[in-house]
C-alpha cells in the first residue's frame, strides 16, 4: 500500500468519462509492481474506517471548509486531489493533554476547523519523493499557509541511516512506514503530532526571535509593524457575491481555446520582511542602536537629523528611516522557492529573476536565483536567492544573500516558525539599499519582469499555479490550472473599465508565454480600457518593450504612457505579411548559422530594431510538444519563433519620483479579439543604445 515514486492513474467517473489524477512530481515513474490497486475507498472512508485515525476523523467531521461552506469530511469524500497529513490517535491525545481538553468534543468548532485545514492540501497530490530537498511544500494547505519541511534521517543502533522522513512546521514528523497510502482521491501520510501553525501576525512572530531585536525596534518605531498587524484580509471580498456571478464559470476565448474562468476565492494581504540580524548589523555596518540605523538611512535618503524627543517623526512616510525600513519589506508573501520561477527559463543560460515593488511604492528590488554555473562566485550558493545582485557583464555587485531558514531557536531548542498569519520573514547577510550605487549599478541592465511582478495580490492569495501538462480541457472547472477574471478593485494598481475583462491564464507547458502564464485583456462588446502601474526605475531614458505572442485572434490597441498615446495603434495579429513587416529571421537555428555570417546577423538584427522589434529571448523556451506523462520532447526557443517577439512601445524619460502608468485601450476588437500581455522590459539607454563594439545587449 506504500508508494514512493510518482504515479499517474485515470479515475473512472461512472459513464460520465475520465479525468486524470497526477501526482505533482518530477520523480521517476513507479515500477509496475509498486502500483496500488484502488478499491474505491475515498480519503474520507480511509480516515473513518481506520481506527488509528478515529480522533482525527472526528476533528475533520466537526470542521467546515469556509471557502465553500460545506463540511470538510464531505469534501474529501468527493473526487478531486488531496494530500493529507493525518495525526494518529496517539498524536491527537498529546494535543488534547497539552491544551487541557479531555476529549475531541471539548475542542471548539473553529479550532477543529483550523486544525483540520492545516493538515490538508487541496488540488495536489504529494508523495514523499516529491518533497526531497524542499524547504516547504509548494502549495498552501487549506488554511492558506505553507507547510515547512525539515528532512530527518532515522539511524539504527549501528549508526547507519535506515530511512528518511520529514518534520512539518517544526512539529509533526511523517512516520515513514505509514506514509504514501493512496486512496481514490489522493494520498495520506501519518504524522506523530498535530501540526502547529502560528496565528500571530508577522510583526508579533518576529518579536520571538532574539537575533533581530534592532530590526523589530525599527519596524515598531516607524509604524510599519502596526500597519502589517492590522492588514490581514479584505472582509468585503466575497467570491460568491451576486455581482461576480457572471464571472464565475464564464468561458472566455483567449486566443486558441475557450477558458473556464472564476474570480479569486480570497483577497488576503500578506507581507515579507528581510531581516538583517543584530550581529551582522554590528559587524558589517557598526550599527548597534536605532539612532545608528537612522543615520545609515539618512546617508541614503537625506532628511532631518535624528530627534529622540520626537518619535512621531519616524512614522512619516518621507522620513529616511521609514523609507529605509519599507525597502526591507514586500507587500506580499510567498515561500522561498516561489520568489522566482524557473518555468520556461533555460537555467544554464539565465538566472531566474524578478523585479518587485517594495512597501516603499517608489522603490524596486531585484530577486535572483543563482543557477548559471559560470556566474556563481566563490562563497555563493547555487539555487539560493540574492537581492540586488549586479549584472555579471556590466556592473557586478554581490548583492544580499537571503537564507531559506531563520536559524533561530526557542528556549527549548526548537526552531522558531517563520511563517505567520499574514506573511513570512527571512534573514539576510546585509541591509537592502535603494542607494545611488544600487541604482547606477544593479539597475543598469535590461529589466524584464513578468506581469505577475506587478500584482502583490497574486502571490499573497496563491493564484499562480505551477505549469501543467494536464489533459483536462481548459473549458472544464476541474482543470488544475485555473483561469481568473480580475474585476475592478481586486488589484490595487489596476483600473479596468466596466466592459473590460482582465484575464489571467494559468500556466501550461505548451503556452507561448514567459513563465508559462499570461494576461489577456478583452471584452464581450469589443471595447476595453485598462490602466496599470509600472515598477519604479532610476531616473533616466528607457525603452519600454512588450513581450507577447502574435496570433490571428489578437486585436489592435493603443498604448499610453502616463495618459499620453505612444506611437500608432499596435496590431498584435500575425496575419498578412507579418514576418516581412517586422524583419523576423530565426536567430540561433542551424539554418541561420549556415545562411548568414556573424556580420550579416548583426545587420539584420539592427534592421529589426530600427523597425521597433526584437527577437524573443534566446534563454526562454516552450515545451510545446510533449508526451501525456508530461516529459518534454522538445524545447522551442522564443528567439526562433516569429510569434514570440518583443515590441518597443516607446522610448521615454522616466522619473523615479513618479508613479508611471501604462494604459491599454482597444482600437479594433471584433469578435472579442484580445490584447495579450506576457511580460515587459524597461531597458536603459546605456544598454539598448549600444551598437557594434562594446557591451551590447545580449540575446538572452
Amino acid at each position: 500500500m506504500n508508494i514512493f515514486k510518482k504515479f499517474y492513474t485515470w479515475l473512472a467517473l461512472g459513464m460520465v468519462g475520465v479525468f486524470g489524477l497526477t501526482a505533482q512530481s518530477c520523480a521517476d515513474e513507479m515500477p509496475a509492481e509498486s502500483y496500488y490497486t484502488f478499491t474505491g475507498e475515498m480519503m474520507a472512508d480511509y480516515l473513518q474506517n481506520n481506527e488509528d485515525y478515529s480522533k482525527f476523523a472526528e476533528i475533520v467531521t466537526r470542521a467546515t471548509d469556509s471557502k465553500r461552506g460545506i463540511n470538510l469530511m464531505d469534501l474529501i469524500s468527493c473526487y478531486g486531489q488531496f494530500t493529507c497529513f493525518a495525526p494518529n490517535n496517539e498524536a491527537v491525545d498529546k494535543f488534547l493533554k497539552q491544551n487541557g481538553y479531555s476529549k475531541v468534543s471539548d475542542i471548539p468548532v473553529d479550532v477543529c476547523d483550523t486544525i483540520a485545514r492545516t493538515h490538508f492540501i487541496n488540488g495536489f497530490v504529494y508523495n514523499t519523493s516529491d518533497l526531497l530537498g524542499l524547504p516547504s511544500i509548494g502549495k498552501v494547505n487549506m488554511n492558506d499557509r505553507y507547510l515547512t519541511l525539515d528532512e530527518k534521517f532515522i539511524i539504527d543502533e549501528q549508526g547507519d541511516t535506515v530511512n528518511a522522513t520529514f518534520r512539518l512546521n517544526r512539529s509533526g514528523m511523517v512516520i515513514p512506514e505509514l506514509s504514501n497510502d493512496s486512496v481514490e482521491n489522493g494520498i495520506v501520510h501519518t504524522v506523530d503530532m498535530v501540526l502547529s501553525s502560528s496565528n500571530q501576525t508577522l510583526a508579533d512572530l518576529m518579536l520571538e526571535n532574539p537575533d533581530i531585536n534592532l530590526i523589530n525596534e525599527a519596524l515598531s518605531a516607524t509604524g510599519i509593524a502596526s500597519y502589517m498587524a492590522n492588514k490581514i484580509k479584505d472582509a468585503t471580498w466575497d467570491c460568491r457575491d451576486e455581482k461576480w456571478r457572471p464571472y464565475n464559470g464564464k468561458k472566455v476565448y483567449s486566443g486558441a481555446q475557450w477558458d473556464y474562468c472564476t474570480v479569486p476565492d480570497t483577497r488576503n494581504f500578506k507581507f515579507t520582511v528581510f531581516a538583517c540580524p543584530d550581529s551582522i548589523l554590528e559587524q558589517r555596518y557598526g550599527i548597534t542602536d536605532l539612532e545608528g540605523l537612522y543615520r545609515y538611512a539618512q546617508n541614503i535618503y537625506g532628511g532631518p537629523d535624528y530627534d529622540p524627543s520626537n518619535p512621531e517623526m519616524l512614522k512619516d512616510k518621507q522620513n529616511p528611516l521609514y523609507r529605509f525600513m519599507a525597502y526591507q519589506c514586500l507587500p506580499f508573501s510567498t515561500s522561498y522557492k516561489k520568489f522566482t520561477r524557473i518555468t520556461s527559463c533555460e537555467t544554464s543560460k539565465i538566472n531566474p529573476c524578478e523585479w518587485y515593488t517594495t512597501l516603499d511604492s517608489l522603490a524596486t528590488i531585484k530577486i535572483e536565483q543563482l543557477t548559471v554555473t559560470k556566474w556563481i562566485k566563490a562563497g555563493e550558493k547555487r539555487n539560493d536567492l540574492y537581492i540586488n545582485r549586479g549584472d555579471m557583464i556590466r556592473c557586478f555587485d554581490p548583492g544580499i544573500h537571503v537564507y531559506s531558514t531563520i536559524g533561530a531557536k526557542d528556549a527549548n531548542g526548537e526552531d522558531l516558525l517563520q511563517e505567520s498569519l499574514n506573511g513570512f520573514y527571512y534573514t539576510t547577510d546585509g541591509l537592502l539599499e535603494w542607494s545611488e550605487e544600487v541604482k547606477q549599478g544593479v539597475f543598469n541592465t535590461r529589466i524584464r519582469f513578468d506581469m505577475i511582478d506587478l500584482f502583490p495580490e497574486f502571490l499573497s492569495n496563491e493564484l499562480r499555479n505551477e505549469k501543467t501538462w494536464d489533459l483536462t480541457s481548459c473549458e472544464s472547472p476541474d482543470a488544475p490550472a485555473r483561469n481568473y477574471i480580475l474585476p475592478e478593485g481586486y488589484l490595487d494598481n489596476v483600473k479596468v473599465n466596466s466592459d473590460g475583462i482582465f484575464l489571467y491564464q494559468g500556466a501550461r507547458n505548451w503556452y507561448w508565454s514567459y513563465q508559462g502564464d499570461e494576461y489577456n485583456i478583452c471584452s464581450d462588446n469589443g471595447s476595453y480600457d485598462v490602466t496599470l502601474q509600472l515598477p519604479t526605475v532610476p531616473t533616466g531614458t528607457y525603452q519600454i518593450r512588450l513581450g507577447f505572442c502574435a496570433m490571428d485572434s489578437r486585436g489592435i490597441c493603443q498604448f499610453y504612457l502616463d495618459g499620453k498615446p505612444q506611437g500608432i495603434p499596435f496590431d498584435m495579429r500575425s496575419t498578412g505579411n507579418y514576418y516581412e513587416r517586422t524583419g523576423f529571421f530565426e536567430l540561433t537555428s542551424s539554418t541561420t548559422t549556415s545562411r548568414y555570417t556573424k556580420e550579416e546577423i548583426e545587420a539584420k538584427k539592427k534592421d529589426m530594431h530600427n523597425l521597433g522589434w526584437y527577437h524573443g529571448p534566446a534563454g526562454i523556451f516552450t515545451s510545446q510538444y510533449g508526451k501525456e506523462d508530461g516529459k518534454p520532447m522538445d524545447k522551442s526557443y522564443f528567439c526562433n519563433q516569429g510569434g514570440t517577439r518583443r515590441y518597443v512601445l516607446c522610448t521615454a524619460h522616466l522619473d523615479e519620483n513618479v508613479k508611471h502608468t501604462i494604459r491599454i485601450k482597444s482600437v479594433w476588437a471584433v469578435g472579442s479579439a484580445l490584447c495579450m500581455m506576457d511580460y515587459f522590459e524597461i531597458v536603459p539607454k546605456s544598454v539598448y543604445g549600444i551598437e557594434g563594439e562594446g557591451k551590447a545587449e545580449d540575446d538572452l
